[in-house]
């Protein structure tokens, strides 16, 4: 996606979400593209009048409508089901970390809120257990060169013994010290899928999903409203307090900052400005254009990784995480490859990732200096 056209279209899609869409985006191929790619195309469809529909609709590749995200979600559900089920009925305790946990507790209609993926937090002793469960009752196959993730049919399962990902690149253990007993400290037992399920309380979900944005960049557009929704939740049951507590003691400021002002600008969300000017870091002069840049919409090259190495806390904790950023450990190259001479392609990704970095950064070094 060129960066012009997701700007212009994310702008677009804000703007869409707050029930104003103009019938030049309507009639716009791409714009219906995007909304695809961002997951948020069900939620806009259910806010069109049928004359809309009937507008939109010839312009689609695959035929849309509310029976289509049904379906989605109902084979998600039941899927989500099994394996809530496989578990409890071993007595293992885990933790749905998104998916039907977001879909179900949020949004009015859990089919407005796809997703194609089950992820789930369980404790380090129960991992080899699991494992079993998964492959021996649940059929899902392992992958090769990913340990902890397997599949059934198009349904990938990941298996989390913790929550940010630092099994990957262990210099992320620095940048926050949120571990998966702070999910299981803050639980309450619940439904998910019909299922009995243990539902994470905000002061740790709300820190988490705006990590977990920004960890991808807050490259999807769905990620910040699964945030700006749980925004307006903790403001209408007046958590604010218990969230900040959170977000200081896992030292998430930075992302929570960057997720929740946007949500509060662009998603209708209710955020408190005090809560804002507690949790706002100290930005240099580069930073501050940074924000500036993803408050206008604009998709940041390597975002992630150029504020996780602001929230490291000293100057060789930055060496380590760059270093391991670029070259990681043999596992994780393995990944990165795809397949085939693992060197071959995994030095020919590192290539074109380096190139279009420097030359992001070229860029970004004029529009500087010419400010």
């Amino acid at each position: 996606m060129a960066s012009l056209s997701f700007k212009h279209y994310r702008k677009n899609m804000c703007l869409a979400l707050q029930h104003d869409i103009p019938e030049s985006v309507l009639k716009n191929t791409d714009f219906w593209t995007y909304a695809q790619a961002e997951a948020i195309f069900p939620l806009l469809w259910s806010q069109l009048k049928q004359n809309q529909k009937d507008i939109v609709q010839p312009l689609l590749i695959n035929p849309m409508n509310e029976r289509v995200f049904m379906a989605d979600y109902l084979r998600m559900k039941n899927a989500t089901a099994r394996v809530l089920r496989a578990f409890n009925e071993n007595n293992i305790p885990i933790i749905c970390m998104r998916g039907l946990a977001v879909s179900e507790t949020l949004y009015p209609q859990p089919y407005l809120r796809p997703h194609t993926d089950i992820d789930i937090l369980l404790d380090q002793k129960h991992l080899l257990m699991a494992k079993q469960i998964v492959g021996n009752q649940l059929h899902y196959r392992p992958l090769p060169a990913y340990p902890m993730l397997f599949k059934q049919g198009d349904i990938p399962l990941d298996l989390h013994i913790e929550p940010i990902g630092a099994e990957r690149i262990k210099a992320w253990q620095h940048i926050t010290p949120l571990q998966a007993k702070d999910f299981f400290k803050y639980t309450e037992d619940g439904k998910l899928a019909g299922e009995k399920a243990l539902l994470v309380h905000p002061r740790v979900m709300l820190p988490y999903l705006c990590f977990h944005a920004l960890k991808h960049s807050f490259e999807r557009l769905i990620w910040l409203y699964d945030i700006a929704l749980l925004a307006k939740q903790v403001e209408q049951q007046q958590q604010w307090n218990e969230v900040l507590e959170g977000i200081t003691e896992y030292k998430l400021e930075r992302p929570c900052y960057y997720a929740l002002s946007y949500a509060k600008a662009h998603l209708q969300a209710t955020v408190p400005d005090h809560v804002l000017q507690q949790i706002k870091p100290k930005m240099g002069f580069i930073e501050t254009k940074l924000f500036k840049r993803f408050m206008n919409h604009e998709l940041i090259p390597y975002l992630a990784e150029r504020l996780f190495s602001r929230m490291l806390p000293s100057f060789s904790h930055r060496l380590e995480f760059w270093r391991e950023t670029i070259y990681p450990r043999e596992e994780v190259r393995a990944q990165i490859a795809g397949g085939g001479c693992v060197k071959c392609n995994f030095i020919r990704t590192r290539i074109k990732q380096i190139s279009k970095a420097l030359w992001s950064f070229t860029k970004e070094i004029f529009l500087v200096m010419r400010a």
